[in-house]
């Protein structure tokens, strides 16, 4: 519970993290902490099964870390407009940027859905605020790559999407934090 409240305190302190350095360097560094428990939780883990799911885990949160760092879905974007310029596609880029902004998160979904529903199953129902927590990253993660579809934006901002964003990006890693530290204690007590 203090997980989200120092995540609802965050999400009044900082500003948007794509316009402010000290919000991208806060949100990494918690992306790092995170990792870095999880790769710890998965080290103190007695069965191999866990273990390779806590490191992944940890992998996983490594590079969401690394993507915020280094700002990597403008580089990307960037990228993607010169070679679309360069192909001379720039002016019907759109079925492109509906595959990249929802067909692709759908598909990943899907992948994630059964993954939870086979692999992690077990892993994830044992640890309901690991489960919540990646939860909320994938929720942010869809939105927020959602916006790169012009035509969803207007959906988006009839939900005020700017205005809470931050909210789940924080309120998922407090709780990815909170389920390693969780497993720390209670690996302990055994």
């Amino acid at each position: 519970m203090l997980f989200v409240h120092s995540a609802l305190f965050l999400f009044v302190a900082l500003p948007d993290p794509e316009h402010s350095t000290l919000a991208r360097v806060v949100l990494t560094s918690a992306y790092v902490i995170a990792a870095w428990l999880w790769w710890r939780a998965g080290t103190k883990t007695a069965t191999y099964g866990d273990s390779y799911l806590w490191r992944l885990g940890a992998t996983l949160l490594f590079l969401l870390a690394m993507n915020k760092l280094f700002n990597l879905r403008l580089l990307l974007e960037a990228g993607i407009r010169a070679i679309a310029k360069a192909g001379n596609w720039y002016d019907s880029r759109q079925p492109v940027q509906f595959a990249v902004a929802i067909v692709l998160p759908l598909l990943l979904a899907a992948v994630v859905v059964i993954f939870t529903l086979t692999k992690g199953k077990v892993f994830l129902g044992n640890r309901p605020s690991a489960f919540a927590g990646w939860t909320f990253l994938l929720l942010y993660l869809a939105l927020r790559q959602t916006q790169e579809w012009k035509p969803a934006l207007v959906w988006l901002q009839a939900i005020h999407y700017r205005n809470w964003r931050i909210v789940l990006e924080i309120v998922g890693i407090a709780m990815l934090i909170g389920s390693a530290v969780m497993n720390r204690r209670s690996s302990s007590r055994v």
